[in-house]
This record gives C-alpha cells, sequence and structure tokens, in this order.
C-alpha cells in the first residue's frame, strides 16, 4: 500500500505515525514547502524571544524516522492531484498514492491595504521561516506594527517587546484576543499586555502604508492616525489552504468537507486534516474551522488510521487554548461568546484571577480561566463528557478538587487529576 501525506506538521505526522502503527510494510510519504523536517508551530514565539533553539522545536528527532520508514520530503510543493491516475504531482516529480490525506494546513489572510504587497518588511508569523524573517529585521531601534490581537498577533508582539524601540497593535475588534476572551477578561488581559510595553489601537485597521523603496516606513490607520513602522506584522488571521482539494474536485465549503468521524472526503481514497478541514463543533453543532494544534492531532490521527484500515473515529471537537503572555496564564475552552437565552454564565475575580464559567442548561459548556487554571482538566472534562451538574455534589464555581459525582457518571476528581 502506497500513503501519501500532503503537509508535515501536526495533522500530517500525526497521519503518519497511525498509518505505521496499522500498517508495518506500506510505503508512507509525507510533502512538505517547508525547508524544516517536523517541528512544533506553538514555538516560534519562543524562537523569536531566544527561549528555544531551532533544534529544540523538532517533534521527533531524526532517527524516529528511519526507524519508522517515513520518507519526508523537503521542499516539495504539490500542484495538482490525478484523482483518476490516482498520483500527486510537484513540479516534474509524480507521487502514486492508493491512500492520500491533505493536510495541507492554513495560509495568512491578508486584507487590502496600500502599498503593502511586495514590501521587504511586511512579513508574516505563521511558521518558522517568517519568524526566521522577522527576527533577521528586528532589533533595538525596531518600530513594529502588529495588525491582528488574536492568538497569531499576540505572540509576535509579545516576542517583539523584548527586542524592538516599540510595538503597537491595530485590531478591528474593540477587545483584545476576540475568539477566546469575553469582555470583561479582555480587559484585564489587555491591561496586563499593556503594563508589558505594547500600544494598542482597537476597533481600528492600516489602511495604507508610506514606503522607501521596498521599506514600509509608516502606516496610516483608518482613523487617520499614523504609526512609524519599520516592520509590519501581518496576523490578522488564517484561512484554510483548499486550493488543491477544490482542483480535484473535492467537496469544499470554506474548508475541505470530510465525513467528520472517519476524515473520508468525497473520494474515498483520498482524507484530509487539520487547519484546512471544516469542524462540528460538539457544543453547538456549528460548522467551522478549529484551527488549533490538538484538534489537528486528533484528526490526523484518525485519518492515518482509517487510511491504513483500522476503526479510530474522531471523538467531540472544540476550542481549547492554553497561553501564557508574560506569566499570565490563559485557560479557554468551548462557547466563550454563546449568544441565546439558552446560556448563563457564573463569574467570579479575585485580585489578578478570573473565573468564568458559561452553561447551556445543567451542563458546563465554556470557560475562561485567568490565574486560575488549577480546575481546567475537571472542567474540560465536564464539558467533553457533557456531565449533568445536578450530579455534582457542592458549588462548581469553588474548588471542586473534593467534589464528588454519582456512581453512574464514573468520574471522580482527585487532587493531581482527573479520573475516568
Amino acid at each position: 500500500m502506497k500513503y501519501v501525506i500532503i503537509g508535515a506538521s501536526a495533522a500530517g505526522l500525526a497521519a503518519a505515525e497511525a498509518i505505521r502503527k496499522a500498517d508495518t510494510q506500506g510505503t508512507i510519504t509525507v510533502l512538505t514547502e517547508e525547508a524544516y523536517m517536523p517541528y512544533s508551530r506553538p514555538s516560534i514565539s519562543y524562537y523569536l524571544k531566544g527561549k528555544v533553539k531551532e533544534s529544540d522545536m523538532a517533534l521527533r528527532k531524526p532517527n524516529f524516522y528511519r526507524e519508522k520508514k517515513i520518507d519526508i520530503v523537503k521542499n516539495t510543493k504539490a500542484t495538482a492531484i490525478d484523482t483518476e491516475k490516482k498520483v500527486v504531482k510537484a513540479g516534474r516529480k509524480s507521487y502514486p498514492y492508493d491512500k492520500l490525506c491533505l493536510c495541507t494546513g492554513s495560509k495568512p489572510f491578508v486584507p487590502p491595504m496600500e502599498n503593502v504587497k511586495g514590501k521587504t518588511n511586511a512579513l508574516t508569523f505563521l511558521d518558522l521561516k517568517a519568524v526566521k524573517d522577522v527576527k533577521a529585521i528586528a532589533n533595538e531601534k525596531t518600530r513594529a506594527v502588529v495588525i491582528g490581537a488574536g492568538l497569531i498577533g499576540m505572540k509576535a508582539a509579545e516576542g517583539l517587546v523584548k527586542i524592538c524601540k516599540s510595538v503597537d497593535v491595530v485590531e478591528l475588534s474593540p477587545r483584545v484576543l476576540p475568539s477566546i476572551l469575553d469582555v470583561k477578561s479582555a480587559k484585564q488581559v489587555k491591561k496586563h499586555l499593556e503594563n508589558n510595553g505594547i500600544r494598542f489601537h482597537l476597533k481600528n485597521t492600516v489602511v495604507r502604508a508610506a514606503s522607501k523603496g521596498k521599506q514600509i516606513t509608516a502606516v496610516t490607520l483608518k482613523n487617520g492616525k499614523k504609526l512609524p513602522c519599520d516592520l509590519l506584522i501581518l496576523a490578522v488571521g488564517v484561512r484554510p489552504q483548499t486550493e488543491l482539494a477544490e482542483k480535484a474536485g473535492l467537496a469544499v465549503d470554506r474548508g475541505i468537507i470530510t465525513d467528520t468521524e472517519t476524515m473520508q472526503t468525497s473520494d474515498p481514497d483520498i482524507y484530509a486534516a487539520g487547519d484546512c478541514c471544516v469542524s462540528v463543533d460538539m457544543l453547538d453543532g456549528s460548522k467551522k474551522i478549529i484551527a488549533l494544534w490538538p484538534n489537528a492531532v486528533q484528526q490526523g490521527n484518525v485519518a492515518g488510521a482509517q487510511m491504513a484500515g483500522a476503526d479510530i473515529t474522531v471523538g467531540g471537537t472544540y476550542s481549547v487554548n492554553a497561553i501564557d503572555f508574560f506569566g499570565l496564564r490563559i485557560c479557554t475552552c468551548g462557547l466563550i461568546n454563546a449568544q441565546g437565552e439558552q446560556y448563563s454564565d457564573k463569574i467570579t475575580q479575585h485580585g489578578d484571577s478570573y473565573k468564568r464559567l458559561v452553561f447551556e442548561g445543567d451542563k458546563l459548556v465554556g470557560y475562561v480561566l485567568i490565574n486560575s487554571s488549577v480546575n481546567a482538566g475537571l472542567y474540560t472534562n465536564l464539558i467533553s463528557n457533557q456531565i449533568s451538574l445536578d450530579t455534582l455534589q457542592g458549588d462548581i464555581m469553588d474548588d471542586p478538587s473534593i467534589f464528588m459525582f454519582d456512581k453512574e457518571t464514573r468520574i471522580t476528581k482527585l487532587r493531581g487529576g482527573v479520573q475516568i
């Protein structure tokens, strides 16, 4: 059996490992446009800050790929898929497959801005090459402007503020980290980030840039304000890379459409996993792109296993984030900004600790925890297992480490973790 995987990040590597576990004899070829072996993309901000070396970012040691007979082909861009001949084309080379997995991930979304395209100091912050380019420019004299106050933009800003003369963040939303924070917690986080040297321009965007040759020298915001700029980071968001799937005639609607349990596409011999796919949020049934590392790993594992004939399916999918900014620990999960009469919430705040739990009826469906993550594992299990809170003895807003659940749920909270 010949297996080909396009993409070597979280989903692609998980798929390759799952294939080899189920099929010890088949050939596995992983094609990647990047010049690097699979690495931890969440680590790129730490690489920018100098807290990790490039060698520390590797997801597996080199001998792992030799032992598992997984062929990683670097600097290779897949250009077309011939579904009739079952061949992936990459320039002049062709890679035949019996089963194919698309783990093409996402690409930066760049909004329309005047005089920005093609400028050498307008960079993204999504992969190792991009962060190396950023690191080559940034220094103590650099005035950096980051467009986007989401997860990618804020990790870029956090890294740059330790290097650059100034860091300004421009965000169209009225709050920072709008996809993972509610209004109240966003205010607390914004103040913390400002105290660490980041300046914000909310409800705003960059409309044009001034330049000298190929170098941006300043940007103008929608409100008319001008910011000096030696480095512009484009971190508005990402979009699924679906071009290959579309050209091959696969079903695509924003992302690649798959059977959400098996990750099989509209072609029975082609699977897809990770940021390029549409997921179904188990908490509200909405179809969305959940571009998160754990989601990609789970889907890649299932796709690979299914390709090799194993009967493994995807469990419930929902958003989970755990991130740190200048020592401020943020954990969020589920439906943070749910709308509707069926939802309610409870909030407690003590000093720099903040806890918000979101409920739908008698079930927990989301949380925001700031410097209050000791029980995040328990809350996540309550959400993923859809446990009725009627079985809980005590107030869930208190420290639930002593709470017990009835025998029917078979979940007991112990110090140090959750036992199921």
